[in-house]
């Protein structure tokens, strides 16, 4: 499909994204809501973004969810990002030692 009109000639490629927006409650007693939402996009090949700029509460269960999301969409192939990551979700991962695990040291958006 030709997106550029008849100037270029050439298609361009639209990708497409699916967007998750995270509570901002991400408390222990959320954390099966969490899972639910995150099986559901866990083998979706598009590249996901997850929305956490409201998140303002965070318990380790949400933070191990999220790590072993990430872990496995990587394992897949899948591209995984933030849109912007709450500075207290941020913290959480940071004491915890997962930044590099949740990618939340390459914040692309």
């Amino acid at each position: 499909m030709n997106t550029t009109g008849k100037a270029s000639g050439k298609a361009k490629a639209t990708t497409r994204r699916a967007a998750v927006k995270l509570p901002a409650d991400l408390g222990i007693e959320s954390a099966r809501e969490l899972q639910q939402r995150l099986s559901a996009t866990l083998d979706d090949s598009a590249p996901l973004i997850l929305d956490a700029h409201e998140v303002t509460r965070v318990h380790t269960a949400a933070l191990q969810l999220l790590g072993m999301f990430f872990r496995d969409r990587r394992a897949a192939g899948y591209r995984t990002q933030w849109r912007r990551p709450s500075a207290a979700l941020c913290d959480s991962a940071g004491l915890l030692g997962m930044t590099n695990l949740l990618e939340l040291s390459r914040e692309s958006e």
